[in-house]
C-alpha cells in the first residue's frame, strides 16, 4: 500500500489587505499602492467616498490607514494605480497562464481629459455627439467633391438632440488629419471619444471653432427654418472630424408641374418663397449670411415646411470655392461675393469689411425666385453668362411675367428683379419681398419682420462662403471657365485660391489669440513694453495723464499717457510698494502708495510731478503684522487701506488722520474694490465682507460654504451688482446680489489679477496667460465664455484697462501695453 504524501511545512500566512482583510492575489484582490504609500486591493480602494464634495476633492480619496488626502482618477480606476510588487513576491507562486488566457488582454482603459482641453469641452459639450450616434454606418456611399456624405443615427440620442435611432443625417469633413504612418494606440490606456474630438476640434482655427458654435446654436434656435446641426463626430477608427446635420431626402421640385393647376403653383411658390424669405431672415437675425445658394439646399420636411440644409450649404461653399461649383452647376453667387472671391489678395488678408451684408443674400433670394417661378436654374444663375447683365434682367422680367400674369403673385415679378440689381443698395430688403408673397396676409406679422430686418442690417456678420469651414477638405483650386466674372462685361478666369489663413493673432511679442468675438474678431493684439524697473511690478494706476506703476525695487515710475514715454521715477520708500492709487477731483489729482513697511505716501499730480511725497506717515502696528496690502479711495474722501494685521482702515483725505478702523476678517486683508457706495474686502481667510461707505458699518459676508473651496481671496472686480473674485487655487467666483452664481477654476496656478470692464473680464496670473472673457448675464444664468487668451513671459500681477488698451504688471519688471492692431 502507498504510503501518504508528507504534508508541506507550514508557511506564512499571505499579505492581506489592511481594508478587508482579504488576502492578496494576482488576480482579483490585487496590491495596489496610495500615492501616500500605502497598499488596499482595488475593490477597497475604488470604494474609498471622494475626500470632500468639492469639484477638485471629487478627483481624489483619503487613505484610510494615514487619513491623508492622496489624488486618485475615478475615470482610470484602481488599475492605473501601480501594483506592490513586493507584496505579490511573497504570494505562493501560480502556474503559468494559459496561451489563450494570456492573448485576451484587457481592452486598455479611457485616458481622462487632458487639462488644456477641459475649457474647449465646457464650450462644446452640447456640439460633441455621443460615440453611439455612429453616423457612419459604413463607407461614405459616393461622396461629392466636397465631401458631403449620407448615414443614420444608429441609436437613440436624447438632450440637447433628441434625435431618434435611423434618422437621415448628413455627415460633412470638418478636419481630416494628414495622410502619413497611423499613430500606434498604447497597450495600457486609449484616448475617450470625447477627448479625440476635442483634440480635434482643438486642432482647427479659432474662426473655425466659433464658426461652427455658431451654426449648431442658429440651428437650434431656429428650429422651424433650417435643419438643425446636432455637432461634431468621430469615429473609432478614422480619425476625421464631421459635422453631423439634419437630413429630410425630399428635395424641392425644380420645375412647376404643367399639369397642375394655376392655384396649386401660386400657393406652392407662396409657401415655399415664405419659408426660404423666413429661414434667411432667420439667419441674419443670427449674425450669419450664406454667400452662396442652390435650390437643392432647401429641404422638405415631413411636414411640408421648406428647410436649408446647412450642410449643403457648406458643401456648395466648398464647390465655389474650389472653382468646381459655379453658374453652371446652378450656384447662385452674387456679384459683389464673385469680385471678392476673384481677388486674391483679399482672400488672404481676409479683409472683407463693407463688401459683404444682407444684399448678397437679397441677390440669392431673387435667384430662388426666379428658379421656382420659371423651373429654369440655368436662368437664375446666368446673370453672367453671353450678353450684358441688362439684357438677362430683362429676359427674367419677360419670363417672370409670362408665368405670373394674372395670378395673386403678378407684383412678384417687379420686386424679384429689383432683387437682381447689380447694385447691392438698389435691392430690396427681404421683409419685403416676403410681404410681397403672403400678399395682405397677416400685415402686422410683416411689420415685425421688417423692423427686425431693419436692426440686423447695422450687425456685423460672418459669412458661410467667406469662412474657415468653406475653406477645409475642398480639395485643389480649379480654374474658373469665366462663368463667374467678377465685374459686368469682365473676362477675369483667375481662381478662386483655396488659401491657408492663419487664424491666430500675431504681433511683435508672439501673442496668440484664442476663440473670436464680435468685438475681436480678425483683429491682431500688438504690445509695446515698458521698462524702467529693477523688480517685480505690484500695482498700476490712472489718473492726471499719467499711468502710475510700483514695484518691489521701491519706486513708482510715471509714464506719460500720450505716447508712454517715461516722464520720472518717484523715490522715498524704505520697503517693497504692495500698492498704488490716484485720485481725481477738480482742485488736484493725489498718487498714494504703500508698502510693506505700513508706510503710506501721497504724492501730488501735475505736469512736473514733484519728486518729493506731499505727505506720509506709517500705520501703528504690531511689527509681525507690519504691512499695507491694498489701497482703495471713494468718493466720500476717505482713503482705505488693507493689512496684515486683519484690519482695513479709513483715513481723512483732508488731514490724514485715521477715521475709524473695520474688522472682522480672520487673516490678513489681500485687496480692496469701490462700488456703488460700497467697499469690498478680500481676505486670505477666504471671505469676502462689505462695508458702507456712509458709516463704515458691515453690511454681508461673502463666503463659498462649498466644502474644499476655502483658499485665499487674491483679488476682485466690481461694476453693477457684480463682484468677481479670484483665488490662490486658480479658481473664479462670480457674485451677484451677494449670491455666488458661477465658481469656475480658471487656471492651474494662483489668479493675482482680475478686471472688470463692462460685460469683458480680464485675468492673469501664475499661469503666465491673459485670459479675456465675456460675462453673459441672462435671467436665469450667468456665463463666462472664452474670447481670447494672451501668453506672457512672466507671471501677471496687475491688470488694467484704459482707452482701448490693455496694461499688464508682470514678475519679471516689464510692463505690456497691448491694442488691437490693424
Amino acid at each position: 500500500m502507498a504510503s501518504a504524501s508528507p504534508p508541506s511545512p507550514p508557511e506564512a500566512e499571505p499579505p492581506e489587505c489592511p481594508v478587508c482583510l482579504s488576502p492578496f492575489d494576482d488576480a482579483s484582490v490585487v496590491p495596489r499602492v496610495l500615492p501616500c504609500g500605502h497598499s488596499l486591493c482595488g475593490s477597497c480602494i475604488a470604494s474609498l467616498p471622494p475626500a470632500s464634495a468639492s469639484a477638485a476633492a471629487a478627483a481624489s480619496l483619503r487613505c484610510p490607514l494615514c487619513s491623508q488626502c492622496v489624488p486618485f482618477s475615478r475615470a482610470l480606476g484602481a488599475s492605473s494605480l501601480p501594483k506592490n510588487l513586493a507584496l505579490l513576491s511573497l504570494l505562493p507562486s501560480l502556474p503559468n497562464p494559459s496561451p489563450a488566457r494570456a492573448a485576451s488582454a484587457p481592452r486598455p482603459l479611457p485616458l481622462p481629459l487632458h487639462a488644456a482641453h477641459s475649457r474647449l469641452l465646457a464650450r462644446f459639450r452640447h456640439a460633441i455627439l455621443p460615440e453611439s450616434a455612429s453616423p457612419l454606418q459604413s463607407a461614405p456611399p459616393g461622396p461629392t467633391p466636397a465631401g458631403l456624405a449620407l448615414g443614420s443615427i444608429a441609436s437613440d440620442l436624447g438632450a440637447p438632440w433628441f434625435c431618434s435611432q435611423g434618422h437621415p443625417v448628413s455627415i460633412l469633413p470638418v478636419e481630416v488629419p494628414a495622410v502619413g504612418k497611423p499613430s500606434q494606440e498604447a497597450a495600457f490606456y486609449r484616448p475617450s471619444h470625447g477627448s479625440r474630438v476635442v483634440a480635434a476640434i482643438d486642432a482647427l482655427s479659432g474662426a473655425a471653432r466659433e464658426e461652427m458654435l455658431d451654426l449648431v446654436a442658429a440651428s437650434a434656435r431656429l428650429a422651424r427654418r433650417v435643419c438643425r446641426v446636432y455637432g461634431a463626430w468621430m469615429g473609432p477608427e478614422v480619425p476625421t472630424l464631421w459635422l453631423v446635420s439634419e437630413r429630410h431626402t425630399p428635395v424641392i421640385p425644380h420645375s412647376p408641374d404643367e399639369s397642375s393647376h394655376q392655384l396649386e403653383m401660386v400657393a406652392r411658390i407662396r409657401a415655399v418663397g415664405t419659408d426660404v424669405c423666413e429661414a434667411l431672415m432667420g439667419l441674419h437675425g443670427e449674425g450669419l449670411l450664406l454667400g452662396c445658394l442652390r435650390l437643392d439646399c432647401f429641404r422638405l420636411d415631413t411636414l411640408g415646411r421648406c428647410l436649408l440644409d446647412l450642410n449643403e450649404v457648406l458643401a456648395l461653399c466648398r464647390g465655389v470655392r474650389a472653382g468646381a461649383c459655379l453658374s453652371k452647376d446652378g450656384a447662385f453667387v452674387a456679384p459683389e461675393m464673385a469680385a471678392v472671391l476673384s481677388d486674391a489678395a483679399r482672400m488672404r488678408s481676409r479683409d472683407f469689411d463693407g463688401l459683404v451684408g444682407c444684399s448678397s443674400d437679397v441677390w440669392l433670394l431673387g435667384c430662388m425666385l426666379v428658379a421656382l417661378v420659371t423651373g429654369d436654374e440655368q436662368l437664375a444663375a446666368g446673370w453672367n453668362s453671353d450678353g450684358s447683365h441688362d439684357d438677362w434682367q430683362e429676359e427674367v422680367l419677360t419670363r417672370l411675367d409670362a408665368a405670373l400674369a394674372g395670378t395673386q403673385l403678378e407684383p412678384l415679378a417687379a420686386i424679384t428683379v429689383s432683387c437682381l440689381s447689380y447694385e447691392p443698395e438698389d435691392r430690396p430688403e427681404i421683409a419685403d419681398v416676403w410681404k410681397c408673397i403672403r400678399g395682405s396676409w397677416m400685415k402686422s406679422s410683416g411689420d415685425v419682420l421688417a423692423a427686425a430686418d431693419d436692426l440686423v442690417a447695422q450687425k456685423s456678420f460672418r459669412c458661410l462662403l467667406l469662412g474657415e469651414l468653406s475653406s477645409m477638405c475642398s480639395g485643389p483650386a480649379l480654374v474658373s471657365d469665366g462663368k463667374m466674372q467678377a465685374s459686368r462685361g469682365s473676362d477675369d478666369n483667375s481662381s478662386t485660391p483655396d488659401d491657408e489663413i492663419d487664424c491666430g493673432c500675431t504681433s511683435n511679442e508672439s501673442v496668440c489669440t484664442e476663440g473670436v468675438d464680435e468685438v475681436q474678431r480678425d483683429d491682431v493684439f500688438k504690445s509695446s513694453t515698458l521698462l524702467a524697473h529693477r523688480d517685480c511690478v505690484t500695482g498700476l494706476a490712472i489718473g492726471g495723464g499719467f499711468l502710475f506703476s510700483c514695484s518691489y525695487d521701491k519706486t513708482i515710475n510715471v509714464w506719460s499717457l500720450q505716447d508712454l514715454s517715461h516722464v520720472q521715477t518717484l523715490k522715498g520708500h524704505e520697503h517693497k510698494i504692495t500698492a498704488v492709487v490716484v485720485v481725481d477731483n477738480d482742485n488736484q489729482s493725489l498718487c498714494i502708495s504703500a508698502d510693506s513697511g505700513s508706510g503710506i505716501f501721497v504724492w501730488h499730480v501735475d505736469s512736473s510731478v514733484n519728486e518729493e511725497p506731499l505727505h506720509k506717515w506709517y500705520e501703528h502696528n504690531d511689527w509681525i503684522y507690519r504691512g499695507v496690502n491694498c489701497l482703495a479711495v471713494s468718493g466720500t474722501g476717505c482713503l482705505y487701506t488693507g493689512s496684515k494685521d486683519k484690519t482695513i482702515k479709513a483715513w481723512s483725505l483732508e488731514d490724514y488722520s485715521l477715521r475709524c478702523t473695520m474688522t472682522g476678517h480672520k487673516s490678513t486683508v489681500s485687496c480692496l474694490a469701490v462700488a456703488s457706495g460700497i467697499l469690498f474686502s478680500g481676505s486670505w481667510d477666504g471671505t469676502i465682507r462689505s462695508w458702507w461707505l456712509t458709516d463704515h458699518s458691515p453690511l454681508s459676508v461673502l463666503e463659498d460654504d462649498t466644502p474644499g473651496s476655502l483658499a485665499p481671496v487674491l483679488s476682485i472686480a466690481t461694476e453693477a451688482n457684480f463682484v468677481i473674485s479670484s483665488y490662490e487655487s486658480g479658481c473664479l467666483k462670480i457674485w451677484k446680489d451677494d449670491v455666488i452664481v458661477k465658481s469656475e477654476k480658471l487656471q492651474n496656478g494662483s489668479i493675482y489679477a482680475v478686471k472688470l470692464n463692462g460685460k469683458w473680464l480680464y485675468t492673469g496670473g501664475m499661469d503666465k496667460v491673459i485670459n479675456i472673457q465675456e460675462l453673459l448675464d441672462n435671467e436665469s444664468d450667468v456665463e463666462i465664455r472664452d474670447v481670447a487668451s494672451i501668453a506672457c513671459d512672466s507671471v501677471v500681477t496687475s491688470i488694467l484697462y484704459w482707452g482701448e488698451r490693455l496694461i499688464v504688471g508682470l514678475s519679471n519688471r516689464e510692463i505690456k501695453v497691448y491694442e488691437k492692431g490693424s
